[in-house]
């Protein structure tokens, strides 16, 4: 049976880690202990019954997958919560992708750093976590650091006025989503036409060793 630990129960109900255990304790919910000093989880089908949204088979192995620790499904679920306007819960999991080395996850935490959607500002914990995805190769942390140390933003930073700061970096989030489906329509558009093997395979990691 498909069980999740108490956080990520929490994170799909809206409801506090006492109420699930209060749960419990009365029955409504089944604790499942996984060993000496483990987790406790519980079904998840039983934590599904208590949220208020449909969650299809997709949207139920996202929960696991992220429960499970896979960093890309974390930060999904992090995107999820983040719609549902589950903010403390969004930056709780933008945070444990991030941490698990997820590059998407840092350019997420970070812009909710510098901005305070979902919790107190932390500009030098946004700008720390951008140098880190930037560092891990993310286009897109590269180009908010070079945004976030010009001008406007240096001032907007400087005067906490977060809606300049969020409005200059939704601009250059979208250049970088432009740019990158650009490249790659256009290589796709090449691979279409028989054109660019000989780049891919000269290149390819295989090939090489």
């Amino acid at each position: 049976m498909p069980s999740v630990c108490l956080d990520t129960a929490s994170a799909i109900t809206g409801l506090t880690k006492r109420t699930l255990w209060r749960y419990i304790q009365d029955g409504r919910l089944h604790a499942i202990r996984e060993g000496r000093g483990r987790r406790t989880s519980v079904p998840l089908a039983e934590v599904v019954a208590l949220t208020d949204r449909v969650l299809d088979a997709e949207a139920q192995a996202l929960v696991l997958a992220a429960d499970r620790g896979d960093a890309e499904a974390q930060c999904d679920l992090a995107l999820r919560l983040l719609e549902l306007e589950r903010l403390g819960s969004a930056r709780e999991w933008f945070a444990r992708s991030a941490r698990a080395g997820y590059a998407d996850a840092m350019c997420w935490l970070a812009r909710d750093l510098l901005v305070g959607r979902c919790g107190g500002r932390d500009d030098a914990g946004g700008v720390l976590w951008l140098s880190q995805a930037a560092a891990c190769g993310s286009p897109l942390a590269e180009a908010l650091l070079i945004e976030l140390h010009g001008a406007v933003c240096r001032k907007a930073r400087a005067a906490a006025d977060l809606e300049t700061l969020e409005t200059r970096l939704d601009a250059v989030e979208r250049e970088v989503l432009l740019r990158v489906l650009n490249e790659t329509g256009g290589a796709a558009a090449a691979d279409a036409d028989g054109e660019g093997d000989i780049d891919r395979v000269a290149t390819s990691p295989i090939e090489e060793v």
